[in-house]
C-alpha cells in the first residue's frame, strides 16, 4: 500500500532537516517517541477494554446456557416424575380390580336379565 524506498526516505529526512533544523532533530525525536508510546497505550486499553467486553458477553452466553440446560433437566425429572406416578403398580393393580369388579357387575346384570327373560318365557 504505502511503501517507502531508499530515496524516498532520504528525501524525507533532507526536508525534515532543512524545516526543523540539526538543532532540533533530537527533540523532535523524543516527541515522536513518546506520541508513539501514547498511541501504543491507548491501543492496548481499548483492545483490553474490548475483550473485557468479548469475556463478559461470553460469561453471559455460558450462564444462560446453563440455566437452559438445568430447565431442560428440571422438565425431564418432571416428566420422568409423571411417568413413574402413571406406572405405579398399586394405581395399576386398583384398576385392574375396579375393571374387574365392572365385569362381574356387568356378568351379573346379565344373567339377572336372562333370568328375567326365562321367567318371562315361562
Amino acid at each position: 500500500m504505502f511503501s517507502f524506498g531508499w530515496s524516498e526516505i532520504a528525501l524525507t529526512f533532507i526536508v525534515v532537516v532543512i524545516i526543523v533544523g540539526p538543532k532540533e532533530i533530537p527533540n523532535l525525536l523524543r516527541q515522536i517517541g513518546r506520541f508513539s508510546k501514547s498511541i501504543k497505550k491507548i491501543s492496548r486499553e481499548f483492545k483490553n477494554s474490548l475483550n473485557e467486553i468479548t469475556e463478559e458477553k461470553e460469561i453471559k452466553d455460558v450462564k444462560k446456557t446453563l440455566s437452559d440446560i438445568t430447565k431442560i433437566t428440571d422438565d425431564a425429572a418432571d416428566l420422568i416424575d409423571e411417568a413413574t406416578e402413571e406406572i405405579d403398580p398399586e394405581k395399576i393393580n386398583k384398576k385392574i380390580m375396579s375393571s374387574k369388579e365392572n365385569n362381574n357387575i356387568f356378568e351379573n346384570e346379565i344373567k339377572n336379565l336372562d333370568a328375567t327373560k326365562n321367567v318371562d318365557k315361562k
